[in-house]
C-alpha cells in the first residue's frame, strides 16, 4: 500500500496542516469576539516556532511565535478579565489620531532595528541562521507585536497592522514553498476583513446607544 504523501498532496507537512487549521478556526473565533481563539493561537504558536526554525529558517518569525506564546496567554487573560467585569463595556474602539501617528512611527522605527538586530546577530551567533526575506520578514514580525497587544485592548487599528501582515505572509510563505502557509494567510486577510467588520458592527452599536 502507498503511504500518505503529504508534501505530494499539500506541498505541505501534518504539522503545517494542523498548525493551519488552529489558526484560521483561532482568528475566527478572535474576529467574532469569542475568546476561546486564545487557547487555539497557543497550539499555533508552538507549532509555527517549530517549523520557522527547522524548516523554513525564518528567523525573525521564529522568534516571533514563540513570544506569541505568552503574548496570548496574556490576551487570553486581559479578555478574561475584562469581559467578565460589571464596571464597563469591553467593546473595540479606535485610537485617537495623534496616537496613531505615533503608533505608525513607533512601528517603522522598530522594524528597522529589528532587521539590523537580527541580521548582526546572525553574523556573530552561529547557531543562528542566516535570516531570509529580512525586511519582509522584519516587517510581519514587528507589526504582529503591535497588531496583537492592540487586539488584547480591543483596539479597531489591530485590523490594519493583520492587514499588512496578512499581504506580505501571503507573499513570503509563497516564496517559501510552503503553500498552505501561504493559505493560510489568504484565510487570514478574509476573516481580518470580516473582524473588522465585526468589531465595527460593535463599535456602531454602542455609540447609538447614549442617543437612544
Amino acid at each position: 500500500m502507498t503511504s500518505f504523501r503529504w508534501v505530494e498532496l499539500f506541498g505541505s507537512t501534518p504539522l503545517e496542516v494542523l498548525a493551519t487549521v488552529c489558526a484560521v478556526a483561532g482568528v475566527l473565533f478572535i474576529a467574532r469576539q469569542k475568546i476561546f481563539g486564545w487557547p487555539l493561537g497557543i497550539l499555533w504558536a508552538a507549532l509555527s516556532a517549530w517549523l520557522a526554525f527547522t524548516q523554513w529558517q525564518l528567523v525573525s518569525d521564529g522568534i516571533l511565535y514563540l513570544a506569541y506564546i505568552p503574548i496570548q496567554i496574556y490576551c487570553w487573560i486581559v479578555w478574561a478579565r475584562r469581559g467578565s467585569s460589571t464596571e464597563e463595556e469591553f467593546t473595540p474602539v479606535w485610537l485617537p489620531r495623534n496616537t496613531q501617528l505615533l503608533l505608525v512611527a513607533a512601528a517603522a522605527i522598530c522594524i528597522a532595528l529589528w532587521a539590523v538586530s537580527i541580521s548582526t546577530l546572525s553574523a556573530q551567533i552561529s547557531w543562528i541562521p542566516v535570516p531570509a526575506l529580512l525586511w519582509r520578514d522584519s516587517t510581519t514580525t514587528v507589526l504582529n507585536f503591535f497588531s496583537q497587544f492592540l487586539q488584547a485592548k480591543k483596539r479597531m487599528e489591530n485590523w490594519v497592522g493583520w492587514l499588512v501582515v496578512n499581504l506580505l505572509g501571503i507573499h513570503i510563505y509563497w516564496v517559501k514553498d510552503s503553500p498552505v502557509y501561504s493559505i493560510q494567510y489568504a484565510f487570514f486577510l478574509l476573516l481580518g476583513i470580516y473582524g473588522w467588520v465585526q468589531w465595527n458592527k460593535s463599535l456602531q452599536t454602542v455609540k447609538k446607544e447614549p442617543a437612544s
